[in-house]
Parts: C-alpha cells; structure tokens; sequence
C-alpha cells in the first residue's frame, strides 16, 4: 500500500490535469477503506467517503479561482478547515490512525504545492490559532494527539511555501516518526498515556515536532521576521495546552492506587 501510494504521489507530481488529480483523489479514498474495513468502524468510513467524494466533485467543478486550494486544503484537513477529521478518528487506532495521519496526506500534499496560492499563508497562520485556542478546550487524549499532528502538518504546509526541499525532507521525518509513535501509543482512549508522549508532543528539544517548528521558523524568518515573534509566543502556548497532559500523568498511579 506505501509503494502505490508513492507512485500515487509521483502520477500527481508529474502532471496537472485535473482528472488524473481526481483520480488519485478516488484512488486514495480507496485505499483508506481497503485499510480499515477489517476493524468494523463503518460510521468513520462513510463520514470519509461522504467527505471526499464531495470535496472531489467540487474539485472538478469548481475549477477557477483560488477555490480548488480551499478544497484541497479541506481534503487534508489542515486547520482551520479540519473539523471533519475528529468523527474519523474517532472509531480508527493503531497503524490505521497513524496512516490517516501520515500516508493519506501525501498526494494532496504534493498537488496543493502545484496549486499553491501564497495568500494562503495568513489562513494557516489563523489555522494554528484556532488549534491552540482549540487545545484548551479538548480533553481526551487521542483528540489532543490527532489536533498536535494536524497544528505540525500546518507547520509542514508552512514551510513548503518557503522552500520545497526542506519540507519535503521534514514531512518524511515526520511519517517515520509518526509510524514509530502512533502505533505505541493510541492502543486505546485512554490507557496510551505516558511520559514518553508527553515529552514529545510538548515541543521539547529533539523530539519530533520540535524540528518540525524549527526549520520551519527559520524560512519564515527570511519572510517575516514580526510573524516569526508571534508563532514563537504561540509555539508557548501550544505547551502550556499540553500542560493538561502534565497534571493527568501526574495523578494518574495515584488515582490506580486509589481504586
């Protein structure tokens, strides 16, 4: 399944006709059921399929303007057009959970570069506020977990704005990371939870969203260097949002003991 969907990713790269790019939209709706229909959670598959599909025929459709960027930045789901993800994550785990993350981004991500509009910038910039004032008010763990892989992949995006190489280098950084950690730790809502995640996820250095950040504050600083200030501010909250995270781990033996 990797090796088709890199060559999924190689198809979109190589060209720009729209119906090939709509294709590998199917193709890859396709594979996401193929992956999940063992684990039974059909509520999740026909939300995606419902989703997806609809996006791609707007796609067709609405081929002018800066509209297929906003459709395609909805089929990713990059914040803030990402409050569709949480009723598909909500039944998948495991390696399942990780490729939604990871894999099923990469074609559109490598057609959002063709269709890129630099504008767009300034909606990821809001699509990172929404995730931190969004952390505040989350409190299941997996739903913290899938909201700091979605505010990264908006780093992600960021970057390749700036420069193509480096994010490219970064997002597979990211997927081998992903690959290791998701799968460790989303075995369950609720028992996954350990210092090892929280270490990882809080942004400490070299961990896996910290290089994330990095290399993307480092482009953006050639472009804005105010932006650059306010993310750094940002970046401070998303840590004290994961704070939550720190008092839960902090109590829960005692809680075990406890009961």
């Amino acid at each position: 399944m990797i090796s088709f969907v890199l060559f999924l990713s190689l198809l979109s790269l190589m060209t720009n006709n729209m119906i090939i790019w709509w294709s590998v939209f199917l193709m890859m709706t396709v594979v996401f059921i193929f992956l999940n229909k063992n684990v039974k959670s059909y509520s999740s598959l026909i939300n995606y399929f419902v989703i997806q599909e609809s996006l791609g025929l707007m796609f067709l459709l609405m081929n002018f303007g800066i509209f297929q960027f906003f459709i395609i930045m909805m089929k990713i789901g990059v914040a803030p057009l990402h409050f569709w993800i949480f009723s598909i994550t909500n039944n998948i785990f495991s390696y399942n959970l990780m490729w939604f993350l990871t894999f099923q981004k990469l074609p559109f991500l490598l057609i959002l570069v063709q269709i890129f509009w630099f504008s767009g910038l300034m909606l990821l910039f809001f699509g990172l506020m929404v995730c931190y004032l969004q952390m505040f008010s989350l409190k299941n763990y997996k739903n913290l977990l899938v909201l700091s892989s979605t505010e990264s992949f908006n780093w992600i995006i960021m970057g390749v704005f700036m420069s193509l190489i480096n994010s490219i280098y970064l997002f597979i950084y990211y997927m081998v990371l992903m690959v290791m950690l998701i799968n460790k730790f989303s075995k369950s809502s609720s028992n996954w939870l350990n210092w090892e995640t929280i270490l990882v996820f809080l942004n400490m250095p070299f961990s896996v969203t910290f290089f994330v950040k990095i290399f993307s504050l480092s482009e953006i600083f050639k472009f804005n260097t105010i932006m650059m200030l306010v993310m750094l501010m940002m970046m401070f909250l998303s840590a004290l949002t994961f704070s939550y995270w720190l008092i839960n781990m902090s109590v829960k033996f005692y809680d075990k003991n406890q009961m």
